[in-house]
């Protein structure tokens, strides 16, 4: 039956699609990264990164020991360990969290009536009842509460807490279950396909995003084949050229964007004034506008901004080499059924989901695109593909497709058993989005004191397709929701939750929001981020002017991100995190374990105000799909006026730290902190990190101290940044008291270019970078390179001439065990959060 499908499914699309599984595998570039560890790594660094990780993990979840063991591979790298019984470990879902002594309704699934008290031997049926009892806690009994219309909080709710009964498990669904389905053989050839008619459940045009078979998540039929949950990039993509992406429906030349540019903190040589523009190529976005809608030549200044132009998105894809099949349903007319194309944006920043709006036509090799392609903020060709909810491509269990105008849904049944999917099987087909919405209408009158603790939400569809916007000048776009979403509040807890297998984003934290707090939760198998923090200026009217403007107090703020497990995040989405933030100011994120993403741990967006606490937080095996990127990242092109620092309007925002962390950049996130384009204001500091670079410098107020920096490929890039002219606001970048390790074998550490000096006297080589150590291997140098315009010169020979004192290089490299316990020595010891 179906509950022994899925652990076939592996074997049976690597053995019929090995040829495509190959190619891709050949294709392997920056995305994928060196993989859990770079090339040349010592075996017992590899071995002793993962135990201290382990070590440090368990103490803030020590739920997680056995899931955290299973992803560092210890029983492969580390001889003899042992795994954790997953039986003998603590857990934190669900709680046992004491009942209420009075004023409490009770909520039973199975026993309630709604025409009932409330009362614990009375139980009401259903949720969205009990919230409109007003009671002081609703609290839920055990089973799955199926969710097809938003439950609603407002200030009506103000002190409310909803909770699940003490031990027992509570889930929100957004589902549907499909019983007493009658399965018959199907007529379409592939692999053992059954099918039933869904007429009398899905009595709508909603169409299944997902489906769940026994618990486990099932999808639309794909080529290439592959299970998104368990295989990820290249497995499962097709690979395309440049020139394949056809020309911009919407051109970006001429622009014609309405420019928008303000004078911002002109202290700022990059980054200096709040620009963008409106419509345009930006029309696809909801509010229709971006910093990469500008033209080109003003996007930045100087080298600021990497690789930047004005936004576009191709208007579709030449299929010739890479996909010649014909498809006959994607020809059919009148069909409410859409296909998709899943892609990349060349370089693996972002990827993109289209509908297909024609397939081939014409006698063409050309897939048109029509909704789609907002999933990113940067545009541009596109580069691995895949194509799904195509009929002709159900070939593997794992895999279904539901027909929306006949309401049949075909799905794979066992092999071996050639017969239907079993009675017993439970089905639940995905249709809903969001299931939780904590909201009011003003700012002024919000929703107060609202704690959800211990409940499940599980079971949402994908929202790729849904309206997105870019939030500020980070490379991010992201949809404005989330299963639980949270508008217009003051002290909300989001507490001993579990977020299991949704297609978008877990919570969004939107507007103004002060003091929320999301603390001792699990988040898994998501579609998108786990939990994003997104403020709010307005951007539109009187052509964008007030875009800037901060100090109307729209945005998130005193949030707090506690003792959460983050993992298998980016399943559709792959721009997607643990924890977002734009527009969003003095967070604290602590405690926290993220593994298993397909891009950033943390993401910051913007600098709008600072302020923020990232600290006493495991991060390991982040963009393992994406590039050019690190476990923690950042961007800061746009500058906001905001009273964060001071309680006056200031365009400066207030220090960030980053502090007493274990930063694993493997895969592709090899920057460790990667504070990215006009990133300010950084103390980066008293970490222990692994691989990539040990530092970027690609903005002004950036300070590195105090850290381990383990096997790194590249010392620290950029210079002494974009705060050093002005006397108003005066910022270099600050770099000292460093131990790094260099993981290159075979040549020498390029450490970093020389940061020079300026007309007003500072040499920045002597006072911004000293006292530091790097470890290298036998006869190999750290190497400076622009000395004097363009000579490339030892450390020891740059320090001839006095530049950066007090740091060595040792042409040995340490015992493994004791780089690693200077690394317990910077972080000390971690506070059990929860």
């Amino acid at each position: 039956d179906l509950k022994l499908q899925f652990l076939y499914f592996i074997v049976i699309s690597n053995m019929k699609h090995a040829a495509v599984f190959l190619a891709a595998a050949a294709a392997t570039v920056s995305g994928q990264g060196y993989g859990p560890d770079q090339p040349d790594t010592p075996a017992d660094f590899m071995c002793d990164w993962r135990k201290l990780s382990a070590e440090y993990a368990k103490v803030l979840r020590p739920d997680a020991e056995a899931l955290v063991y299973d992803a560092l591979e210890l029983q492969k790298y580390c001889n003899g360990t042992v795994r954790p019984d997953p039986s003998k470990l603590p857990t934190v879902f669900p709680p046992k969290n004491p009942l209420p002594q009075s004023n409490a309704v009770y909520v039973d699934g199975t026993k309630g009536e709604d025409s009932n008290s409330g009362s614990i031997d009375k139980p009401v049926k259903t949720i969205s009842h009990a919230l409109t009892m007003k009671a002081g806690t609703v609290v839920i009994r055990a089973g799955t509460y199926y969710i097809q219309e938003t439950l609603k909080m407002g200030v009506e709710h103000n002190g409310m807490t909803v909770t699940n009964y003490p031990g027992e498990e509570v889930w929100l669904s957004g589902g549907r279950k499909l019983e007493n389905l009658q399965w018959k053989k199907s007529s379409l050839k592939g692999f053992n396909i059954w099918e039933a008619d869904l007429s009398s459940i899905m009595t709508d045009d909603k169409e299944i995003s997902e489906l769940r078979v026994d618990g486990q998540r099932a999808w639309m039929a794909r080529f290439p084949n592959a299970n998104p949950e368990s295989q990820y990039w290249p497995i499962g993509y097709l690979t395309s050229s440049t020139h394949d992406w056809t020309t911009p429906k919407i051109s970006p030349t001429p622009n014609t964007a309405t420019l928008v540019n303000v004078t911002g903190r002109t202290w700022d040589t990059y980054f200096a004034d709040f620009s963008g523009g409106i419509n345009g190529t930006c029309s696809i976005y909801d509010p229709p506008f971006s910093f990469f809608c500008q033209n080109t030549s003003t996007i930045g200044k100087g080298s600021g901004c990497g690789g930047c132009f004005t936004y576009y998105l191709p208007g579709g894809l030449n299929t010739k080499t890479s996909l010649p099949k014909t498809y006959p349903s994607l020809t059919k007319t009148g069909t409410k059924n859409k296909a998709y194309l899943s892609a990349w944006r060349a370089a693996h920043w972002a990827n993109w989901k289209f509908e297909i709006d024609s397939y081939h036509a014409n006698d063409t090799t050309d897939i048109i695109f029509g909704k789609g392609g907002f999933q990113g903020a940067r545009g541009g060709p596109g580069s691995d593909y895949y194509i799904e909810n195509v009929i002709e491509e159900l070939d593997v269990v794992g895999e279904y497709y539901f027909d929306i105008d006949t309401k049949m849904l075909y799905i794979s049944s066992n092999t071996t058993a050639g017969t239907p999917p079993s009675a017993d099987s439970e089905i639940i087909a995905v249709t809903e989005k969001d299931l939780l919405s904590i909201t009011s209408p003003s700012k002024t009158t919000p929703v107060k004191d609202v704690k959800i603790t211990g409940i499940g939400f599980r079971d949402t569809r994908q929202t790729m397709l849904e309206p997105h916007g870019v939030p500020s000048g980070g490379d991010w776009s992201l949809e404005r929701m989330g299963v639980v979403f949270i508008e217009n509040t003051v002290n909300i807890e989001v507490s001993k939750c579990k977020f299991w297998k949704l297609g978008g984003n877990s919570i969004m934290i939107s507007k103004s929001a002060l003091h929320t707090t999301v603390q001792a939760n699990e988040f898994a198998l998501l579609g998108s981020s786990a939990v994003a923090a997104w403020g709010w200026t307005d951007e539109i009217t009187d052509n964008g002017i007030h875009g800037y403007d901060g100090t109307t107090n729209d945005f998130p703020r005193y949030t707090a991100i506690i003792g959460n497990l983050f993992r298998e995040i980016g399943i559709w989405e792959k721009q997607s995190s643990a924890f977002f933030q734009a527009k969003t100011a003095q967070s604290v994120v602590r405690g926290n374990v993220v593994f298993n993403l397909a891009r950033a741990g943390f993401n910051l967006n913007d600098g709008f105000g600072g302020g923020d606490q990232i600290y006493e937080n495991v991060l390991f095996n982040t963009c393992r799909e994406s590039s050019d990127h690190g476990p923690i990242n950042s961007w800061d092109r746009q500058p906001f006026l905001t009273t964060v620092r001071t309680g006056q309007p200031s365009w400066q925002m207030e220090w960030r730290n980053v502090t007493r962390n274990v930063v694993i950049a493997n895969y592709g996130g090899m920057k460790e902190v990667d504070n990215d384009d006009g990133s300010l204001f950084y103390r980066v500091h008293s970490n222990f990190m692994v691989y990539g670079w040990g530092q970027k410098f690609k903005c002004g107020g950036i300070e590195s101290f105090n850290n381990v920096k383990a096997f790194i490929t590249y010392g620290g890039k950029f210079d002494a940044g974009c705060v050093t002219t002005s006397k108003v606001v005066f910022a270099p970048n600050l770099w000292h008291n460093d131990v790094m390790i260099s993981g290159e074998k075979k040549g020498n550490l390029n450490y970093r270019q020389a940061w020079g000096h300026d007309n007003e006297g500072h040499d920045w080589d002597k006072t911004q970078v000293y006292n530091n150590t790097l470890y290298l291997y036998p006869t190999y140098n750290a190497m400076i390179t622009g000395v004097n315009g363009s000579k490339t010169v030892s450390l020891p020979e740059f320090q001839k001439s006095g530049e950066e004192p007090g740091s060595v290089q040792i042409q040995q490299i340490p015992p493994s065990a004791t780089i690693t316990q200077w690394g317990r020595d910077r972080l000390g010891t971690f506070t059990p959060p929860n």
